[in-house]
């Protein structure tokens, strides 16, 4: 596989502040790559040095093979990107916003017109007239429309209702499935589970786990969701650091994948559960229960 994004070592820091600290990472071609963490974890510093706007404090970036520096102008000509809560001039019009990155970029673009249409956006509004949907509509188009090979979206279903949401999905895979590579930041982890190869975890500006999404039911630990008919919290309390969740009479169990089930079913079915709930592993569980492991052992 082709590397179309690698990362070395790459260190941000604002004065004193921590921005990003020695993240490392390559990303292939035709790979949808998440980017997950909270708020303040690096997420957004990792991204703007990816696209040239910040300067590293140390490390190094390169895209498409060349390296991420100022004296490298023409290196957006091949990447789309989406920012998050990016701030749109509100006295252009949509197709006159279109046609200013068109320029700033020197490349055509070869999609435009489809994708207004596909996305069904009012083109000839002014964007300040525009709903926060609309806005969306306008960066994403504004990312794809010259057909990049590198794709950097950050929060790039924000705002955009279910309909829009799976265009926006459609649109990305596509773009996959013709070997396109694609950052993707994003809080919505069902989001993340659903269209991306490989996922990796920022926290406190440090990359803390890459993951492949397709081997989460093989390497994640699963959630045991139970009802009980009246609360026995003194029971459940037996189950220590593995009950994520307590709330009256619902509980959430962590199953690590070396335990069996059969164990956790002995406990319970004496309590005479009303429903209890063994589902996939999934990436929010993988995301929560691996903060819960690393907030506990801070303490």
């Amino acid at each position: 596989m082709e590397t179309k994004i690698k990362i070395q070592n790459l260190t941000k820091f604002y004065g004193k502040q921590r921005g990003i600290e020695n993240l490392s990472l390559e990303i292939y071609s035709g790979e949808i790559f998440g980017f997950l963490g909270p708020n303040g974890a690096g997420k957004t510093t990792t991204i703007r040095c990816m696209m040239n706007i910040l300067l590293p404090t140390t490390g190094e970036i390169w895209i498409n093979g060349s390296k991420v520096e100022r004296k490298n102008p023409k290196l957006r000509e091949n990447i789309g990107y989406i920012a998050e809560a990016g701030i749109l001039p509100t006295g252009y019009t949509a197709n006159d916003f279109l046609t200013y990155i068109e320029s700033m970029r020197g490349t055509p673009s070869t999609r435009r017109e489809e994708l207004i249409k596909r996305f069904d956006l009012p083109a000839k509004k002014k964007i300040g007239e525009l709903s926060k949907g609309n806005k969306q509509k306008v960066s994403i188009i504004a990312a794809f429309m010259h057909d990049p090979d590198v794709l950097i979206l950050d929060e790039p279903t924000s705002g955009l209702d279910p309909l829009l949401q799976q265009e926006t999905y459609d649109l990305i895979l596509d773009a996959k499935s013709r070997g396109k590579t694609i950052f993707f930041s994003s809080h919505n982890l069902a989001e993340v589970q659903r269209i991306c190869d490989r996922v990796g975890i920022v926290r406190d500006g440090h990359l803390i786990s890459v993951v492949d999404v397709d081997s989460l039911n093989k390497e994640v630990s699963r959630v045991l969701e139970v009802t009980l008919r009246a609360p026995n919290n003194d029971q459940l309390q037996t189950f220590g650091d593995k009950l994520l969740e307590l709330e009256e009479n619902r509980a959430r169990i962590l199953v690590p994948q070396s335990d069996s089930i059969d164990s956790y079913l002995e406990v319970l079915i004496p309590m005479k559960p009303e429903e209890i709930v063994f589902p996939p592993a999934s990436l929010e569980d993988y995301f929560l229960q691996f903060y819960k492991g690393q907030e506990e052992g801070a303490k």
